[in-house]
Formats: structure tokens, sequence, C-alpha cells
């Protein structure tokens, strides 16, 4: 059975006013150590403009590999706010976008970005070395190399490909990095464990059986489900003795509905990912809804349950990305959006009850509501389409 019996859902966006231009950029710099820049032919700048849950396997895989094969530069990365602890511990530099100038994010689809502000500034970094653009890292992850000089065919898929298509070569073939994410997967290069001090504050500042609910509140593709929804859903994890913390960044969630939980996006410790990793490594588990926020819980082993449709599964790369960048427990809950968003009562049953199964240790998938069952069922008894391989 092939992934495409799930077709791509094509979301609608919410209204967008037009971009404007923001002329000139002030990037916050964060050097790492005492080493000095060199000239500039020297220097390497990776722009990491990228959706969150695709910046952190660029992080995690692609960053490592790039300094791998470029070695001796002095390394800068230049990204977004509030992002360097992902890579304090990989390069010299990071050049941090102002928080507001958040508002790109909105622009930014997987590795790639229809902003003409982020074309803009990755331009410019020219003038300051050797520029890796972030849409390079995609074709990382995806392109299927020749290296037969006579040939040199390059090919686009995370699907495995047993061989060069052009040359029929397979010795002299590299795959691309998700058709073989169990192999990569021990390569991968995991941001430091949060320190103990903010550990503790962390706990301190948590409840016992913390749970991390992350409430997806993008412009981007839309598929955010309604407030009413989360007030059920904490009253249900209140129900079975848990105490729910409000996740996530305040440009890319809904406000937390109600007042009596722990609201750490509120928090100005929030910006910083570390502290976010330390709240999160106290949760039993986490909890999303068409969001990437796993990777913050699989990166340090805590356990999640998401709920996402079958075609980002199985017919686009997010189980795969799933599967490089989680190390513990996780659970799915397959469900189309829609149906979601149209029968909530039953959509809470079901996460009910993923919850009572992940408590019994039981983390094997769930087919929850969507339109062919049959299909889908038969689809994820592939082997060759189960992503779930740690």
């Amino acid at each position: 059975m092939k992934p495409s019996v799930f077709k791509p859902i094509k979301y609608s966006k919410q209204q967008q006013q037009p971009e404007e231009s923001i002329g000139s950029v002030g990037l916050i710099v964060h050097k790492f150590n005492n080493r000095p820049k060199p000239d500039k032919d020297k220097v390497l700048i990776i722009c990491c403009f990228s959706e969150f849950g695709c910046e952190v396997i660029g992080s995690m895989y692609c960053i490592p590999r790039i300094l791998q094969s470029l070695p001796g530069y002095y390394t800068i990365v230049v990204g977004w706010y509030g992002r360097e602890y992902l890579y304090k511990y990989l390069v010299d530099e990071y050049w941090e976008l102002k928080e507001e100038y958040q508002h790109l994010r909105d622009s930014v689809h997987a590795f790639g970005s229809s902003s003409k502000n982020l074309l803009k500034i990755e331009k410019e970094m020219s003038n300051y070395g050797k520029v890796i653009h972030t849409s390079y890292m995609g074709n990382m992850l995806v392109g299927n190399y020749c290296k037969n000089p006579k040939c040199r065919y390059i090919l686009q898929s995370w699907a495995w490909v047993e061989k060069c298509p052009k040359c029929g070569e397979e010795e002299n073939f590299t795959h691309s990095m998700l058709s073989d994410h169990q192999s990569n997967k021990k390569f991968a290069v995991k941001p430091p464990y949060p320190s103990k001090e903010k550990l503790d504050w962390a706990r301190e500042k948590m409840g016992k059986r913390a749970v991390g609910v992350f409430a997806r509140g993008r412009k981007t593709y839309g598929r955010n489900l309604q407030p009413d929804f989360y007030v059920k859903l904490i009253e249900i994890l209140e129900k079975r003795g848990y105490t729910p913390v409000w996740l996530g960044e305040k440009q890319s969630i809904q406000p937390c509905p109600v007042d009596h939980i722990y609201d750490f996006s509120a928090e100005e410790k929030a910006r910083d990912l570390e502290t976010t990793l330390a709240v999160i490594c106290n949760c039993e588990f986490t909890v999303q809804f068409w969001t990437a926020s796993t990777r913050l819980a699989g990166i340090v082993g805590v356990p999640w349950l998401l709920f996402e449709t079958p075609d980002q599964i199985f017919a686009k790369q997010e189980g795969v990305r799933q599967a490089i960048t989680t190390f513990g427990e996780k659970k799915l809950c397959l469900c189309d959006f829609k149906k979601v968003y149209d029968h909530n009562k039953t959509a809470l049953e079901l996460f009910e009850r993923c919850i009572k199964e992940m408590e019994e240790k039981n983390y094997n998938d769930v087919i929850g509501l969507v339109e062919n069952e049959e299909s889908l069922a038969g689809l994820m008894n592939n082997d060759f389409y189960n992503l779930r391989g740690n």
C-alpha cells in the first residue's frame, strides 16, 4: 500500500495582512566562547528560519553534518528569538532576530518561507561570511545523491530509493537522511539536559503529576481547536488527578482559557528554551493537537500524546520527523482535524481513552475520527510505513 492512499490535505490559512517590509533589522549577538572571529572568508553563517519542528531536526542532524563537512570555520547560526540554547553547544555565536519580528514565523513552511523580509536577511548575511540558507537543510533531509561523476543525479524523496533512477548504481548512491532515519538516529546531537538549578526551579513552581498542555494557535494552516475544548480537556486531566501546566510560545499558542492552572507561557522565563525543557522534564507527559511541540518532550525522553491527521504521518514527512526526535515513549491518536473540530465530545472521549492506556503503559497508536478506518489500519500494519521505531 502506498502513502498516496491518504492525499495531503490543503489547509486554508487564516486571513493575513500583506507582509510589510521591516527594513534593516538589528540582531542580538550571543557569543559562546573566547575564540577570535577571523576574516569573513573563514566565517560560516547558517540560517535557521524554519518551523520549530524542522528547526530541532536541523540542530540535531543537519548542522552537525554541515560542520563535519566544512571543518575549521568560525560558525554562526542566525535564527529566531529565544533559540540560543539549541545552538550554544554547536557553534561559536548565535545571532537572534528580535522578538518584535516573531510574526515572520507565520510565513514559514517546514524549511521554506514566502517572506521577502527573511529572504532579504539571509541574502545580507553574505556580507559577513559564507552562507548556508535555511532551504539547504531541507534538501539535506530529502536529497538522494548519485556519486557517479558521469551521472550526479539528485532525487528529492523522503521515502527509500533503492538505487539511482538514472544510472542504476546502488553502492555509489547516497540515500536521504529521512529515508534511513533509524540508522541516522544514533548520530543525533541532542541539546544538553537542563541544569539542576533550572530543574529545581521548575519543580518548585509545578504541582504533582504535572501534564504539559500545548494549544495550537497559529495562523499558518489554521488547525486551531476551540478554547472551550481545552477547558474540558483540563477538567478531564484534573479529575484524573493530574496538574495541567499551560505551555508554548505566546506567538503560536492560544491564551490559557482558565485562571487556576499554572500558565508557564506567560512567564518571562518561557522565552528561555532550557527553562522550558526543565518544566517539561517535570511533567509526566505532554499533550498536543496538530503541533510539533512533541519535539520538546521527545528530545528529553518525556512521553507525549499527539492528535494528528493520517496524511501528515503517512503521506508527508511528519511521522519520520517524530521518529528521529523522540527518545522516549509516544502515543498517536490519528484523527481528521475537521472531525475533531465538529465533534469535540467524541474527541475528548478519545483523549481520555488515550490517557487511560498511557497509564497502563500502552503506547500503541489509536485510530480515532477518520474517514477510512480500514485503509488506515492496513497502512499502519505495513512495516515500511511503521514510523514509530526509535
